[in-house]
């Protein structure tokens, strides 16, 4: 394992047995497509030519905003109350009749008090203006956490022209959004109001950011786990097992382990951390 300090710009090599790989799940793929040789001339262990496929992550596009006309005797100190969580409420046990994409969402929930003051003028006239400020409308708002489905066109790469200083290929993304998630969006949005107008919320008002996929969390995937080494990469205990049936013997390598996110690709509706943590307790 060489390893290049970022401050000093030294190169330091490791060596062990077993190796566990933590960088998280681009920078996991990134390790691993640009660990090349001979016998793995297109990244350790990918054999199958799946290193780097099925990328999924959560779609945090939509959100929806409210007011509520009440509660105007009630404020909060430091105006802002702690935030709250919906749990997937759809496609949960099957698939629900009304629902036409796949998986579900959950949300997050927050509600506080609106502020009206004056922001003008400069010194003692700025200060009158923000002391003498006046609770306005209740507001509620919600963001949406969505599942995507893992792809093999969902994608990560050795960008053929981008490296770095010391001449390393750096990640080419290629992740996009589908049907499904257009599809969930909506869904999120006629779910969402119909739970605010019953609620007694007025002024709603529904938003999609557009935001292309990196700008959310929760990347998962690339250095998939699975039974049959035709579909994925790792076995059921995070190893590479063409890794430690070709080269051991060589690098007295046994296991290379994994326990960043990039060996799942399924995540449900909330962080992915759990999926991981969960594996390692088990595991251990």
């Amino acid at each position: 394992m060489r390893v290049i300090d970022a401050n000093t710009k030294e190169l330091s090599e490791y060596f062990a047995p077993v190796i566990f790989v933590n960088a998280g799940a681009l920078n996991t793929n990134l390790i691993l497509l640009n660990s090349r040789s001979s016998r793995f001339p297109h990244g350790l262990g990918n054999d199958n030519g799946l290193l780097g496929k099925y990328v999924a992550f959560h779609n945090y596009r939509g959100h929806i905003s409210a007011e509520y006309d009440g509660f105007r005797e009630n404020t909060t100190d430091g105006r802002r109350p702690t935030g709250a969580y919906i749990p997937r409420f759809r496609n949960v046990v099957s698939q629900d009749r009304d629902a036409d994409f796949l998986r579900g969402y959950a949300a997050g929930f927050s509600a506080f008090r609106g502020v009206k003051d004056s922001a003008h003028g400069f010194g003692a006239e700025l200060k009158r203006g923000l002391a003498l400020a006046e609770p306005g409308p209740w507001r509620v708002g919600s963001h949406m956490m969505g599942e995507t489905i893992p792809k093999e066109t969902n994608q990560v790469s050795l960008d053929g022209n981008l490296k770095d200083q010391w001449g390393i290929p750096q990640l080419k993304i290629d992740i996009a959004y589908d049907a499904n998630d257009e599809k969930m969006l909506k869904d999120f949005f006629a779910q969402m109001t119909e739970m605010y107008s019953a609620a007694g919320f007025t002024n709603i008002k529904t938003g999609d950011s557009g935001q292309a996929p990196g700008l959310d969390i929760h990347e998962m995937g690339g250095v998939r786990m699975g039974k049959d080494p035709r579909t994925s990469l790792l076995n059921r205990w995070h190893q590479l097992p063409r890794l430690r049936q070709r080269i051991h013997h060589r690098w007295s390598l046994h296991d290379l382990d994994f326990d960043s996110k990039s060996f799942t690709d399924l995540y449900g509706d909330d962080g992915p951390c759990g999926g991981p943590c969960r594996f390692r307790i088990k595991k251990g």
